[in-house]
């Protein structure tokens, strides 16, 4: 599901014709995942945790396609419902901008 997920997205982006968003996706999404591996880690040996805060921050700013590798990899904030209705909505979020993008550049390309 998670592979569908980001394929849908990846072809939003290459209908768009903003190819120059896919390498800030990918940074911030290896960020993210780094974030969570590193979070599942403090929360396995009781050490200081990242707040969820920081980590929605991190998905808001492109990093959630890794937080969403990152929860199903690691395990991790996939009991919390909260957290997880947050990281959907961000996604969510990023559909619709990259939908509406999408949208207008076929209608342009149809108007030519």
């Amino acid at each position: 599901m998670t592979l569908l997920f980001l394929t849908l997205f990846l072809a939003l982006i290459m209908v768009s014709g903003h190819l120059v968003a896919l390498p800030l996706y990918l940074a911030m999404s290896l960020l993210t995942l780094l974030a969570f591996g590193l979070d599942k880690r403090r929360a396995l040996t009781g050490g200081y945790r990242l707040p969820e805060r920081f980590l929605h921050s991190l998905e808001l700013l492109g990093g959630w396609p890794g937080a969403l590798i990152g929860a199903r990899q690691f395990r991790h904030k996939t009991q919390k419902r909260n957290y997880l209705w947050t990281l959907f909505a961000i996604a969510g979020i990023h559909y619709l901008v990259w939908a509406a993008l999408a949208w207008l550049a076929l209608v342009e390309r149809s108007a030519l």
